[in-house]
């Protein structure tokens, strides 16, 4: 059975690794980094479909 111990050695041993692994891929392909961002969260859903103007509506239309 595992105790505190084993679980402090491996979150240790997974902060060793995966800290220094992650700041040198940051440094090293920052190009792939914000395409990736850039694709997955780009912004295309959200842009906006224009201005509605009830001024030329029939209904409005002075007769």
């Amino acid at each position: 059975m595992m105790n505190i111990d084993d679980i402090l050695q491996i979150i240790l041993l997974c902060a060793v690794i995966f800290f220094p692994l992650g700041y040198l891929l940051q440094r090293r392909f920052p190009f792939w980094l914000t395409t990736l961002k850039s694709f997955v969260l780009s912004p295309r859903y959200l842009k906006s479909a224009g201005v509605w103007s009830r001024e030329n509506l029939p209904a409005n239309k002075k007769k």
